[in-house]
């Protein structure tokens, strides 16, 4: 069985793998852009979907 401590040391290790060179302050940069445009895309479907079923067309929505 894996245990937390375990856990997050493996998920840390494989964040710095991934990061490379880049300071994890600075990894900041990288990362909340990626949040902002999949929160952005995420409120975008929602409201097609609520207008396609509004108007019940999506070409209209």
């Amino acid at each position: 069985m894996l245990d937390i401590k375990t856990l997050e040391t493996w998920l840390w290790d494989g964040a710095c793998s991934i990061r490379g060179a880049v300071d994890a302050p600075k990894f900041k940069d990288y990362i909340l852009p990626l949040i902002f445009i999949k929160r952005i895309s995420d409120v975008f479907e929602d409201e097609l979907k609520r207008l396609n079923d509004e108007f019940g067309d999506e070409k209209i929505a």
